[in-house]
């Protein structure tokens, strides 16, 4: 519905207007009536209207000089002016404000009718000029900051209006799920400061050229414009140069990602460094989440686990880095179960996990899995095997060997393995082979195939899909990952 205002002196022209035709079957809402010019002033400064209704001659103050500033303050709103005179300055004035019509008392209906249809026909019209502006800026901005091709950059560049080496300095804002977007885009359209801006899935990107003081009023007033003062802004560093902007893009996006995942994207006002510190250390290697974990009940690991995604997030770790980390506890949860017919799914879980509590749900319900499983006691025998099994996974062994080594038939020891842990022999070699492959992705400079070969594996091909498989992830990505996320 479009919002009408209507303002006259005289009351019963104002109930008469409310009655004369209907104004909801045109698609119009009349949200305000006002007898008094300053109060109608004062109402358009805090509420967005589409169509004023004044008349031209009030006594508490002229036509002319209510309907000048009324459209100052709200220049995109259409005019439509009434008067039971037929002084002609009267009609000027409104001809000068771009009045859609000029009505005399009384007013005929036919006539009111025509010409609120016509306004609503150039609102119509300018609605779709200023979204087909905003769609242009969009796409521009969303080529500039995504492309590495340097000539289309500056063709951006130049049509954006962006300049580098001013007074003035070029940042990249991010706004994270401003409600309503709608009201967002108005503001950022009649802000000369803001170069461009784009939307990137519930969120704004915006290029941001100008003084330090004019920043400050931007991120004091938008929140106002978008309607919740607690939305968060997150300020890119300076940008000097073109081949910066997709560098900046890039940390503003891992920034983003990351305040939803650790759940701190509210009442965030951050302002980004030039670079970031890393923070590899604040990530637990495989053995050090092992040990922490020995002897801890449910209660001790769910502090243990909160606690160390609180020092990530104090460190400013990525979510890439909680997710690998999350991997890291998985393996070591799942040495402990005897049966975990659920692992590519907790994997694909926690690869896609929204937040870290749902991170940490996933890890809660594999560590009750593994307390309810953890009473059981494993015979002699297979004790024996599990530890073979730890000590020389780098050999190759075998399920007959062991077997041999044991004096035990290999079909008999086999199947006694699989019914007390819950997976085959080769099954738990190679979990426990990857387990360690892990650890030496981070903490080695071995490549691929030389932790391939430490942890017993002499076809690098067929480690890389069994690392994959067991973690959701390729020894490359991996450790890329842990990298990326420093």
């Amino acid at each position: 519905m479009r919002k009408v205002m209507l303002v006259d002196d005289e009351y019963m022209l104002l109930r008469g207007l409310k009655l004369l035709i209907d104004w909801e079957s045109l698609g119009l809402e009349i949200v305000n009536t006002e007898q008094n010019p300053s109060l109608a002033l004062k109402y358009l400064q805090d509420n967005d209207i589409d169509i004023l209704i004044s008349d031209m001659n009030m006594p508490e103050m002229p036509g002319p000089e209510f309907v000048a500033a009324a459209k100052k303050i709200q220049p995109a709103m259409e005019l439509i002016v009434i008067s039971g005179y037929s002084d002609f300055d009267y009609v000027r004035a409104g001809l000068q404000q771009n009045a859609v019509n000029y009505l005399r008392k009384p007013i005929d209906t036919d006539e009111l009718l025509a010409t609120l249809r016509g306004a609503l026909d150039r609102l119509q019209a300018q609605q779709q000029q200023h979204q087909i502006a905003s769609l242009a800026i969009q796409t521009q901005t969303r080529t500039l900051l995504t492309t590495d091709r340097e000539p289309e950059q500056l063709q951006i560049i130049q049509a954006l209006g962006i300049e580098f080496a001013t007074q003035t300095t070029v940042r990249l804002i991010g706004v994270l799920n401003p409600l309503p977007p709608k009201d967002l885009v108005n503001y950022l359209r009649v802000i000369k400061a803001v170069k461009g801006f784009y939307t990137e899935r519930e969120d704004f990107i915006i290029v941001f050229q100008g003084t330090t003081d004019q920043l400050n009023i931007f991120i004091n007033e938008a929140p106002h414009q978008i309607g919740v003062a607690h939305r968060p802004f997150l300020i890119g560093a300076p940008i000097k140069n073109v081949g910066q902007l997709r560098t900046r893009y890039i940390q503003l996006r891992r920034e983003i990602a990351r305040q939803y995942f650790f759940e701190t994207a509210s009442g965030l006002r951050m302002m980004l460094p030039d670079t970031q510190e890393s923070v590899s250390s604040t990530l637990p290697s495989y053995s050090e989440v092992k040990k922490a974990l020995d002897g801890i009940d449910l209660t001790g690991f769910s502090i243990w686990l909160t606690h160390q995604f609180d020092a990530m997030k104090q460190a400013n770790a990525s979510d890439l880095l909680a997710r690998q980390f999350a991997l890291v506890v998985l393996l070591v949860l799942s040495d402990r179960l005897t049966k975990f017919d659920d692992k590519a799914a907790i994997i694909a879980a926690i690869n896609h996990a929204k937040d870290v509590s749902d991170l940490k749900g996933q890890l809660q319900w594999v560590a009750e899995l593994a307390t309810e499983q953890g009473t059981q006691q494993f015979s002699r025998n297979v004790l024996a095997m599990r530890q073979i099994i730890k000590k020389r996974y780098p050999e190759q062994l075998s399920l007959a060997a062991v077997a041999s080594e044991l004096h035990l038939n290999a079909v008999y020891l086999g199947q006694l393995f699989k019914q007390e842990v819950g997976r085959s022999f080769a099954q738990f070699l190679n979990d426990y082979r990857v387990d360690v492959a892990v650890d030496l992705l981070r903490d080695s400079d071995l490549d691929i195939g030389q932790i391939a070969e430490a942890v017993g594996y002499q076809n690098s091909s067929y480690f890389y899909k069994l690392f994959k498989k067991q973690t959701g992830m390729s020894p490359g990505d991996y450790r890329k990952a842990g990298v990326l996320s420093s």
